[in-house]
């Protein structure tokens, strides 16, 4: 599903690279953290994946997609394939919750029925019943967040990337917004989720790979945030 080959960036010649000989693969329905300290490289990482970056050197194959090969007019359908999520839940705030999420099919000129049969069943899996003619400035942080998953998921995407999807939450609700994309991870997706949130991925013990100054370090089956003795 998605696999790096011996990957550097280097943003310019001055500094050092931003990722440097990063070879991994994620499986197809894995969920994966990707840990390490700011700078370290995790979201460069991500910006690769979904073609925002481009890498100085090496392979990197996203969804069947070699992509420093990828024409400029096939990446709109690359990240079709790819939802995301962020730390500042980026919603439009004269929307309501439904219409946040049927956003996302609009631009892609879904047909209305197929707005109208999506957007529910999505608001229930991230377990927004109930909350769908709420404004963004009526719900918390967590419904807020849960609405953010929601618009991209609704497009059923192989690909889920969160950055940093817990930072401005408490522990307890950072747990509940794992769940959901737990939840989102069994139907099949790929998850992988950028994090310096330890309590999170201790508690989940998911597929852990870390980061130093740019270079794998760790890449460990059901780790915790910190290496284990």
């Amino acid at each position: 599903m998605i696999r790096f080959e011996n990957v550097m960036k280097r943003y310019s010649a001055k500094d050092r690279p931003a990722l440097d000989g990063v070879s991994l693969e994620i499986e197809r329905g894995e969920f994966v953290f990707v840990v390490g300290a700011s700078g370290s490289g995790k979201s460069t990482l991500m910006s690769l994946i979904t073609h925002e970056q481009v890498a100085s050197s090496g392979e990197i194959l996203v969804a069947g997609r070699e992509l420093r090969r990828l024409p400029n007019r096939k990446v709109p359908a690359l990240r079709r394939e790819i939802g995301t999520v962020f730390q500042d839940f980026r919603l439009l705030p004269g929307k309501t919750v439904e219409q946040n999420v049927a956003f996302a099919l609009q631009v892609l000129g879904r047909p209305r029925h197929v707005v109208k049969q999506l957007v529910p069943e999505t608001l229930e899996l991230v377990g927004l019943e109930g909350k769908e003619k709420r404004l963004p400035h009526e719900l918390s942080g967590g419904e807020q967040q849960r609405v953010a998953i929601a618009r991209a998921v609704v497009k059923k995407p192989a690909i889920l990337l969160a950055d940093e999807p817990t930072g401005n939450l408490d522990p307890t609700i950072s747990r509940e917004i794992v769940s959901v994309l737990e939840r989102i991870n069994r139907t099949g997706t790929t998850l992988v989720v950028a994090t310096h949130d330890n309590g999170i991925v201790d508690t989940f013990r998911k597929r852990v790979i870390e980061l130093d100054e740019g270079r794998v370090v760790r890449d460990q089956a059901r780790g915790g945030y910190a290496q284990s003795a």
